[in-house]
């Protein structure tokens, strides 16, 4: 019994070894698959310098008449090509659309890591703050899942005047440990995004969607995170919906309610959580 005791401590000891040396590839999975034709109708690429002074790529997608440039940051599992497509989507609500891709992802400079990104995200904050201002319309800031945490950022920083968040975790530590439960992930984890510590410092208003059914990324941590902001904040749980198939387009469920948010427009009483006036 005691051999047997020994082999299983040693096959885990040797497993939490190999997720330690293999995490960049769980946290980030779409970097260094090299860059993939842009094909989203509308797609303008540009470039920028970032982090270490490494170029990384980014993309608009514009409306006739914006009523506003939203800067939107992907998952983690999504390059500039999936940036360009999910521009698309939301701008179909009025709104200009600027994304961009991650250090170490298609075709753009460096390697992912929590000061990378979040340096790369103020970078292309700054631009899209001018581009707002050159349209002459206000600025929101967005993400996916992982890019809540450039989008959270910023918005602690005062840069954009709504935040727009799908899927969103409290931590990288709290995400983790939802699909690896049975491992010290708050020991082996190297990469600390924290939406959390940020929260008390974002004021705007904020529009939080999540599905009900996402395994990846709880609701639950939606919530708690939404409960967090200091500013005007509405959850909006989405029934049915995983972490994968939660369309914040036009013809989703939430479409109307999102494009409301995005232009500015009051929202329904039903809808928004009171947290404060608008």
């Amino acid at each position: 019994m005691t051999n047997i005791l020994l082999l299983l401590a040693g096959a885990y000891a040797l497993i939490v070894l190999l997720v330690w040396w293999q995490q960049d590839r769980l946290v980030f999975p779409g970097a260094g698959r090299g860059a993939r034709p842009i094909d989203a109708p509308g797609a303008q690429v540009g470039e920028l310098v970032g982090h270490g002074e490494r170029a990384f790529r980014i993309v608009e997608v514009a409306a006739e008449e914006p009523r506003a440039v939203l800067l939107w940051f992907v998952g983690n599992g999504e390059d500039l090509r999936s940036a360009a497509w999910r521009a698309h989507e939301l701008a179909a609500h009025g709104v200009t659309v600027v994304g961009a891709e991650y250090p170490g992802y298609g075709g753009s400079d460096g390697e992912p890591g929590v000061a990378a990104i979040l340096h790369n995200a103020e970078v292309v904050g700054r631009h899209a703050a001018a581009r707002a201002q050159a349209l002459g319309v206000p600025l929101r800031v967005g993400g996916s899942s992982l890019g809540s945490f450039s989008a959270v950022h910023l918005a602690a920083q005062g840069i954009g005047d709504r935040l727009l968040l799908r899927a969103p975790p409290t931590t990288l530590v709290d995400a983790a440990g939802v699909g690896f439960w049975w491992l010290p992930v708050g020991a082996l984890l190297r990469h600390r995004f924290d939406n959390l510590a940020a929260a008390p410092r974002v004021v705007v208003p904020a529009l939080v969607v999540h599905g009900t059914d996402d395994t990846v990324v709880p609701d639950r941590l939606g919530r708690q995170l939404a409960a967090a902001f200091a500013g005007p904040t509405a959850f909006v749980p989405v029934d049915g919906a995983g972490h994968n198939d939660l369309t914040l387009g036009r013809s989703g469920s939430v479409g109307a309610q999102v494009g409301a948010f995005l232009r500015g427009e009051r929202l329904d009483e039903t809808f928004v959580a009171p947290r404060g006036p608008r």
